[in-house]
C-alpha cells in the first residue's frame, strides 16, 4: 500500500478526481482517499454549465461526456399551467461551449477514475478518513481505515473534498454559516422524453418546481421540489402519485416512468447554501462541497468545483516548487477563487427564494423579471453569463436589480 505522496485528497468525487488528472499532468504525486467500494451506483444526473464543460475540455473528458450525455442550448422556464415564461438560449453566449450538458453521474465519475488512474493517480477504495496528521503545526498526511485495518500516507498537502460535511474543514477550523433550505428534492433518471431534444425544461410555481432534462439517447434527468414532506412520506405515498403530481406539471412526462417501478432510482436530498470563511490552513486545503455548497437550482456546485480543481492544480504546482504548503501561498488560491462563489451562491439563494416564493409581491417581481429577460436578449445574456459562470467581474447592484426585475 503506498505511504507518500505529494498531495492526499479525501473523497474522489467528480472535481476531486479533476484535481487529481491535472496534478499528475503537473508530475505532483496524487493519492485519493474514497469511503464508497467503487464510483456510485446509483442513477443520476449532472448538469454541466459552459465553464464546467471548459474543464471537462481540458481534461480530455469532453467528447466522452457529449457521447453519453444530452446537449441543450434552450432553457425553457414554464408556469405549472404551461406558459412559457423564458426561453433562455445559451447560443447568446460568446463562448466555445454555449450549451447544457446533462450526463449520467455515474458515467462521468468512471471516466474521470480512468483519466486519472491513467496517469498515475491511485484510488484507494473503501478508505475511510480517521484523522489528519500534524507535524509542527502543518499537516503532514492522514490516518485512514480500511478493510486491512489503519494504515497511514504521508504529504505536504491534505485537499478536502469530502463533501458539506467535511471532516477536513472540521479540522481545519474554517468558520461555517449554513442556511438550510425549508424544501427538498426527488431526483433521478427517467425514460426518454419526445419533443425534449435540444432544450431543458423547469416548471415553476409558489412552492413547486420540477425540472426535466435529456440525459443521452434513452434517459431524462428529473429533479422535483416536494417542499417539505419528508422521504418517508412521499415513498408511502406511492410511486404512482408521484408520478401523477409530475405529470401534471408536464404532461409530456406521461410515459417516461415506464420501468420506473422502485425508489432505488430516485435520491432525496434537502438543499443547504454553505459559506466558508476560510478555505486554506497549513497544509490544507478545501475543494467542492467542502469549500462552497449551494442551491441546485443554480446548477453550479459541481461546475465551480471543475474550476476550482484547475485553480488549486496551479496554486499547489508553484507550492511545489518554492517546498511551501503553508497556507500564505495557499491563499493565492482562495483569492481567486471565493468571488465567484460568494456570487454564485448569493444568485442561487436569491433565484429559488423567486422561484418558490408564496408571497404575492416576490410572485409577481419573478414573473415579471421572466418576461423582461425573455424580451431584452442584452440582459438575458448578462443574467446567463452569471448562470454560467462566465462572468468576467463581479455584477453591480444595478444589474442584478434589473435581472431580478425590481428596476425597469
Amino acid at each position: 500500500m503506498p505511504g507518500k505522496a505529494d498531495v492526499v485528497i479525501v473523497g474522489a468525487g467528480i472535481a476531486a478526481l479533476a484535481l487529481a488528472v491535472e496534478l499528475q499532468n503537473k508530475g505532483i504525486s496524487t493519492i485519493l482517499l474514497e469511503r464508497q467500494k467503487g464510483p456510485e451506483g446509483i442513477p443520476r444526473g449532472l448538469t454541466f454549465q459552459p465553464n464546467g464543460l471548459a474543464v471537462l475540455e481540458k481534461l480530455g473528458a469532453l467528447g466522452r461526456a457529449k457521447e453519453v450525455g444530452s446537449a441543450s442550448q434552450i432553457l425553457e422556464v414554464k408556469s405549472w399551467e404551461g406558459e412559457v415564461l423564458l426561453e433562455a438560449d445559451y447560443g447568446l453566449l460568446e463562448h466555445p461551449q454555449n450549451y447544457l450538458l446533462t450526463a449520467n453521474a455515474t458515467e462521468i465519475e468512471r471516466l474521470l477514475v480512468y483519466l486519472a488512474e491513467k496517469v498515475g493517480a491511485q484510488v484507494l477504495w473503501g478508505a475511510s478518513f480517521q484523522e489528519v496528521l500534524q507535524n509542527g503545526g502543518r499537516a503532514d498526511g492522514v490516518i485512514y481505515e480500511a478493510e486491512a485495518g489503519r494504515d497511514e500516507i504521508r504529504a505536504p498537502l491534505v485537499v478536502g473534498a469530502d463533501g458539506p460535511q467535511s471532516h477536513i474543514r472540521t479540522n481545519l477550523g474554517a468558520k461555517v454559516k449554513t442556511k438550510k433550505y425549508p424544501d427538498s428534492f426527488l431526483v433521478g433518471l427517467v425514460g426518454p422524453v419526445p419533443g425534449l431534444e435540444g432544450r431543458a425544461r423547469q416548471y415553476q410555481s409558489p412552492g413547486k418546481m420540477l425540472g426535466i432534462m435529456p440525459s443521452g439517447p434513452d434517459a431524462t434527468y428529473l429533479f422535483h421540489c416536494v417542499g417539505p414532506r419528508s422521504f418517508d412520506r412521499v415513498k408511502k405515498e406511492g410511486l404512482a402519485s408521484f408520478r401523477e403530481e409530475v405529470v401534471q406539471a408536464a404532461p409530456e412526462m406521461a410515459d417516461a416512468f415506464t420501468g420506473v417501478e422502485a425508489w432505488t432510482k430516485m435520491a432525496y436530498f434537502t438543499p443547504s447554501f454553505i459559506q466558508v470563511e476560510k478555505w486554506v490552513g497549513n497544509g490544507i486545503a478545501l475543494l467542492g462541497d467542502a469549500a462552497h455548497t449551494f442551491h441546485p437550482h443554480a446548477g453550479q456546485g459541481v461546475n465551480l468545483a471543475l474550476e476550482d480543481a484547475v485553480a488549486l492544480a496551479g496554486v499547489i504546482e508553484k507550492c511545489k516548487v518554492a517546498r511551501d504548503f503553508s497556507q500564505t501561498p495557499l491563499l493565492e488560491y482562495q483569492k481567486e477563487r471565493k468571488m465567484r462563489a460568494d456570487v454564485i451562491g448569493k444568485h442561487a439563494n436569491y433565484t429559488v427564494t423567486y422561484a418558490l416564493s408564496d408571497n404575492w409581491l416576490i410572485k409577481r417581481l419573478n414573473k415579471r423579471a421572466l418576461h423582461k429577460l425573455n424580451k431584452d436578449k442584452k440582459l438575458q445574456k448578462k443574467a446567463l453569463e452569471i448562470t454560467a459562470g462566465i462572468f468576467e467581474k463581479k455584477p453591480g447592484l444595478v444589474t442584478l436589480a434589473k435581472i431580478g426585475g425590481i428596476l425597469p
